[in-house]
């Protein structure tokens, strides 16, 4: 097995005996009985694939390990069947009955196998995302975050960004998860929290057109929790505009301090909204207008062919516009304020 079997140097001579000694005594009772008993029965393969899991040795090792076992013995059981004269129908009856033996063998420790592989998926994915959420929330020791550096493969003096990532539409947060750790830019760690998707990239190359991904500013991993907070910001400014692509500090610029700025927002609701919304269809008409002029840089010609209406006509809405807030178009406070308004309104 040794010789074959390169990852069986992992495990001790006692257990490899008392292995070898369990698939001896198997195969005399199938041989003995004529019958192979059923996979659930046969304890011996659990136990061998419990053991040599927990020695780290792989699923198909353990299965090529068997049939090397169980060779050895048809091996031996062909050569003494010639000594004494058995039938070679006889012993074709019994060389297949081990073959069937080892196939009840290998279904046992595949079931096993299974079981106890999720089950250390689900502890290893378990420890990993307290070790993420403590590095996020700023509590672990020196000693903790070099732990995690070297058990997820992270560079302990290199720089990173929290990314915080939104589902689509009605999609899950598990199919967000999959959909960004199937990328060929997936994130270094990722794990669901506060109703979003929080990850851990390395550099800016990510690239997730089907949601809304907000990146959070380089830092050292000491300083996670500040990247983890500005990424938090900018997902949540970024939601008033937009329903997809990656947004940075550096993209949304003024906007990232919409959500921040709650009492301002009503202010300016009441200010510039209210009005509008007293005036009825026409009021709406406008708002469209003041939001179309801003997106074209208050051009009237570009803002009158994207809103498909003659220039006399939205210089009428515009100017009723002011007329209704008591508001100039002109003013550049005017102008800040009705786009922070307006950032906290999606379109309708």
């Amino acid at each position: 097995m040794r010789r074959e079997i390169p990852s069986y140097a992992e495990v001790s001579h006692e257990q490899l005996v008392a292995s070898v000694n369990r698939n001896r005594a198997m195969a005399l009772r199938a041989l003995a009985t004529g019958r192979v008993p059923p996979a659930d029965e046969i304890w011996e393969a659990e136990m061998a694939t419990l053991e040599r899991l927990r020695a780290g040795v792989p699923i198909e090792d353990i299965m090529a390990a068997f049939r090397v076992s169980i060779a050895s013995i048809q091996d031996r059981l062909v050569e003494l069947a010639f000594e004494v004269g058995i039938d070679s129908s006889q012993v074709v009856a019994m060389t297949t009955l081990l073959w069937r033996l080892s196939d009840a063998f290998a279904s046992r420790a595949g079931a096993t196998y299974r079981h106890e592989g999720l089950a250390h998926a689900l502890a290893d994915q378990r420890r990993r995302d307290e070790w993420f959420s403590g590095a996020l929330g700023g509590t672990l020791s020196p000693t903790q975050l070099a732990h995690g550096c070297s058990a997820y493969g992270l560079n302990p003096a290199g720089t990173y960004r929290v990314l915080c990532a939104a589902p689509a539409g009605d999609e899950s947060l598990e199919r967000t998860m999959s959909d960004l750790q199937g990328r060929r830019d997936k994130p270094l760690l990722t794990m669901p929290l506060n109703g979003h998707i929080v990850g851990l990239v390395g550099d800016l190359s990510v690239d997730s057109p089907h949601h809304l991904v907000a990146v959070g500013t380089p830092v050292p991993l000491e300083r996670l929790p500040e990247s983890h907070r500005i990424a938090e910001r900018i997902l949540a400014s970024a939601r008033f505009q937009f329903a997809e692509g990656v947004h940075t500090l550096e993209s949304l610029g003024w906007m990232f301090a919409v959500p921040l700025a709650k009492e301002l927002r009503a202010l300016l609701r009441d200010r510039y909204i209210g009005p509008m919304r007293a005036a009825g269809e026409f009021g709406d008409q406008a708002i469209a207008a003041v939001r179309s002029y801003l997106a074209h840089e208050c051009s009237i010609p570009r803002t009158a062919e994207a809103l498909f209406v003659h220039v006399n006509t939205l210089r009428y809405r515009l100017a009723r516009f002011e007329e209704l807030t008591g508001r100039s178009l002109r003013s550049t406070d005017t102008l800040v304020e009705l786009s922070l308004t307006l950032h906290d309104m999606p379109p309708s």
